[in-house]
């Protein structure tokens, strides 16, 4: 969850007690929300336009393609704690079934160029300096770069840094 999402409810959480909360949609954020705020015991209200929950995680039918869809967030690392603690608070933890392989196939369109990108294990990248386990045409000063991010002002954009 995001932490701006977390202080605003624990802020609600804290300030308002034992009021009722309106959560607009019901994505995984919104869905998050309503549980963390029911385990303090808040009254919910969540409202969707959507036909069902989940947001843009969802499978559908492609009649085209005739096969099913999955939409939504495709790539989940491990470092996600906060995907990974709201699958443990719905009793989901252990519906989820990771890569054994940490492989992630790419195709541009454009160009029909194939490369897999292929992290490697644990909290520092080395494999930035691997010129097979990146994206093509890269260096590790391409990597690098995103970390002014670390020092960004908050009315800064991604684009700005």
């Amino acid at each position: 969850m995001d932490r701006r999402v977390a202080w605003i409810i624990l802020t609600t959480v804290t300030v308002f007690k034992n009021s009722h909360v309106h959560i607009i949609g019901a994505g995984i954020a919104g869905l998050a929300a309503a549980v963390h705020l029911s385990q303090e015991s808040q009254s919910i209200s969540i409202y969707e336009s959507a036909p069902r929950a989940g947001g843009r995680c969802r499978s559908f039918h492609d009649p085209q393609l005739g096969c099913t869809i999955d939409n939504g967030n495709h790539l989940m690392m491990g470092g996600n704690y906060a995907i990974l603690e709201y699958l443990s608070l719905i009793g989901a933890s252990d519906q989820l079934i990771g890569a054994s392989d940490k492989t992630f196939p790419f195709v541009d369109l454009t160009t029909n160029e194939h490369w897999c990108l292929k992290p490697s294990a644990g909290p520092i990248p080395w494999w930035i300096f691997d010129a097979s386990r990146r994206v093509p045409k890269t260096s590790p000063w391409d990597y690098f770069s995103a970390l002014r991010i670390l020092d960004a002002k908050p009315q800064e954009t991604v684009a700005d840094c």
